[in-house]
């Protein structure tokens, strides 16, 4: 089941998106993004991400650590997990298959820096 958040992000860029030439998520898509929710929210050392549902139909999570840097982590129903940030002026791009299962170790590990104290 979607959690609320993702719900109303669903619901908001399927209004933008009448007006535009937008991809809506595949029904994989939005299972990807639940399961990637889900997994997240059992992990309390992260504060929640911003949904956003982009253009192309892909559904991102984002963080924004301030000057400490930043971290999107991106499904598009193709059994991927991928993955940008910058923390501490370092780059990071990475995709990655994902089954949904548990989140990828590189995954992890980024988010975990950025959060680091």
């Amino acid at each position: 089941m979607p959690s609320k958040a993702l719900t109303t992000a669903l619901h908001e860029a399927r209004l933008l998106g009448a007006d535009r030439p937008w991809t809506p998520p595949t029904p994989a898509t939005e299972s990807e993004a639940a399961c990637l929710l889900a997994l997240l929210a059992a992990e309390p050392a992260w504060p929640p991400g911003e949904i956003e549902v982009q253009p192309d139909g892909a559904i991102q999570l984002d963080w924004d650590a301030g000057e400490r840097g930043w971290v999107t982590l991106s499904v598009n129903g193709h059994a991927t997990l991928t993955h940008s940030a910058v923390i501490d002026g370092d780059e990071y791009t990475l995709a990655e298959p994902w089954d949904g299962r548990a989140l990828t170790d590189w995954a992890a590990e980024v988010l975990r820096r950025l959060w680091r104290a």
